[in-house]
């Protein structure tokens, strides 16, 4: 598949998928599912890991600078979501609309 296709039709509609579901099913179990991401996020940041990714168009992992956003912005959606809060999901919307950013800012080929 096309590199490029597999932005546009796997990553952009997973993470939207998880902004719905977080945003109808706020339990903790959601909660927790979301700080696993999160703490993989940051793992994956804070020691320089998978930088070479082969889903990426040109074999570098060019998201890499930003996983700690993802990171935080994760995190921030499960502390809504323990602290029983309602807009969960807000955060994780906010991930979406910057990895779109991100990536039309810096078009990878």
């Amino acid at each position: 598949m096309n590199k490029q296709l597999l932005f546009w039709l796997c990553c952009i509609p997973m993470r939207l998928l998880i902004v719905w579901y977080t945003k109808n099913y706020p339990s903790k179990n959601t909660g927790y599912l979301l700080s696993v991401i999160s703490f993989s996020f940051l793992y994956l940041y804070f020691n320089n890991l998978r930088l070479q990714a082969a889903e990426s168009s040109t074999g570098t992992t060019w998201w890499a600078p930003y996983r700690l956003i993802h990171g935080l912005l994760y995190l921030a959606a499960a502390i809504y979501i323990f602290r029983e809060k309602q807009y969960g999901w807000v955060p994780l919307l906010m991930d979406v609309l910057f990895g779109l950013f991100i990536k039309s800012l810096f078009y990878i080929k």
